[in-house]
């Protein structure tokens, strides 16, 4: 049995600190789009194992010292990318009778074992649940003109099922339709529920802890240029972000700035805000997976991005400052 993609909604992040940094204001294209985001691993990654009988005993790979997170890049030295490469290898080889080797990328190192398999019926079975990328929606925070870069989630994108935080920089993102909002609970987020589109945005270079950046390739007529604001422009009191809530029509979303961290460093949390706007309320009771990357603007300037919700209180979220955005766009 053999798994392709894990798609995921988007909302987590986990905390990276740089060296402090002078930021400099851009005026950029406003995001508020819907994206599908596909991240392509540079072969195919072990997600996890389970048993197989081979001569009539039980065998897991987990045995032999495969592990999730193992990337898989070669098969009898022939080189796979994607699983239906990995399939034909294998039942190349088995056709063949011969040994298979795999050649497997751990964290730097390169390592080679024998996959033993289970064959009935002219089907093999490997033990091994693996995908070749990983899928997820968010939302686009801006497109910059000046060099066609794009920048979007405010947070790095993994698998949170595999054991080990596994980074994929490359992938390309997509045009996204909204189908559904799941609301929220205290304990319980809620998320998007949407389609990737098959209109190819742009190609992505890097994905790190402060959101994913590439370069754009598409864009759509007619969306608005806008100022970006310093950390010290940035205030507590009103402000609104811009997602989608169904289909592809761009909602604006009122909130209240409660907090902020004076920040001279690459940080998230900076913003912290709540929801006031009670139509959008009723439809997602608070922030939801999937307003990652969401705009947050104040005084018509674009301040920064959703990227968290309180899971204790849904209603508040939290946010990351312009400013770090464009530092992490190069």
């Amino acid at each position: 049995m053999l798994f392709k993609k894990l798609s995921i909604s988007l909302i987590t992040v986990v905390s990276l600190i740089f060296p402090s940094f002078q930021v400099f204001a851009a005026d950029v294209i406003l995001g508020g789009q819907s994206i599908g985001i596909e991240l392509d691993y540079e072969g195919i990654m072990i997600t996890g194992t389970y048993d197989i009988s081979i001569d009539n005993e039980t065998y897991n790979p987990a045995s032999d010292g495969y592990q999730s997170g193992d990337l898989i890049t070669q098969v009898n030295q022939q080189k796979v990318q994607s699983i239906s490469e990995l399939m034909n290898a294998i039942k190349e080889n088995i056709e063949n009778n011969q040994k298979i080797i795999l050649t497997i990328k751990r964290e730097n190192h390169s390592l080679e074992k024998e996959l033993k398999f289970q064959k009935k019926n002219d089907q093999f079975t490997t033990g091994l649940y693996v995908q070749d990328g990983l899928s997820g929606i968010g939302t686009m925070t801006y497109y910059n003109p000046e060099n066609h870069h794009f920048g979007a989630l405010g947070h790095m994108m993994y698998d949170t099922s595999l054991s080990s935080e596994t980074v994929v920089k490359n992938g390309t993102i997509y045009n996204s339709y909204v189908k559904k909002i799941n609301p929220s609970e205290n304990g319980n987020p809620g998320e998007k529920i949407a389609d990737i589109g098959n209109i190819e945005i742009g190609n992505i270079f890097d994905n790190n802890h402060y959101g994913i950046y590439g370069e754009y390739t598409h864009i759509s007529d007619g969306l608005k240029t806008i100022s970006t604001a310093s950390i010290d422009e940035v205030e507590t009191g009103g402000a609104y972000f811009l997602t989608v809530l169904d289909g592809h029509e761009v909602t604006r979303c009122s909130i209240r700035i409660t907090d902020l961290k004076k920040q001279d460093a690459p940080a998230v949390k900076g913003i912290t805000f709540e929801i006031t706007d009670k139509r959008v309320l009723s439809l997602t009771n608070g922030i939801v997976q999937g307003m990652s990357g969401s705009p947050i603007i104040q005084n018509n300037k674009l301040i920064g991005c959703v990227t968290h919700v309180d899971v204790h209180n849904v209603h508040q979220g939290y946010g990351l400052y312009i400013d770090w955005m464009l530092e992490n766009d190069k």
